[in-house]
């Protein structure tokens, strides 16, 4: 699955002001709230801090996935926020995260959900430094043809 097309350049957040792991929840959730307010309405950062509190989102390599599942929304919708200082998000590895995918997706509809998820994943594990490129990015416009460039080659 090709992660670009889901991407709205006014939902990359190239230079992340929070510096701890509730920090990025909220700053993603108010990027998210601002450009699909009907949509996905109250709650959605109480939502995000439920999953986690299930389990880290940090899936190592310097990225992390915090998601969650919203009653009556339509379709799933993205936003990418990046830190140069990374958080801690009790990754696998150990390391701090500096990419993160925030994913909010159908609760009537948890394969669409599982299928970005699988996306984003597939693109880690067949990119080679992606947080250290997409940092690369100053403008949102340059980080996801970053990002485009790199699912392009995890797929060749």
């Amino acid at each position: 699955m090709k992660l670009r097309p889901l991407l709205d350049e006014r939902l990359v957040i190239p230079r992340l002001e929070a510096r701890d792991r509730e920090g990025v929840l909220r700053e993603l959730a108010s990027s998210l709230l601002a450009r699909h307010p009907s949509e996905l309405g109250a709650g959605l950062v109480e939502k995000l801090l439920e999953r986690e509190s299930k389990g880290t989102t940090g899936i190592g390599r310097g990225v992390a996935v915090p998601h969650c599942r919203m009653p009556g929304l339509g379709s799933p919708v993205i936003a990418l926020g990046l830190s140069k200082d990374g958080v801690a998000f009790d990754a696998a590895d150990g390391k701090l995260s500096h990419v993160f995918f925030c994913l909010v997706s159908p609760e009537e509809n948890p394969g669409a959900g599982l299928r970005i998820l699988a996306g984003i994943a597939g693109l880690v594990r067949g990119s080679r430094g992606l947080a250290a490129k997409m940092l690369k990015g100053a403008t949102p416009a340059e980080v996801l043809e970053i990002m485009r460039a790199e699912e392009e080659k995890a797929r060749a």
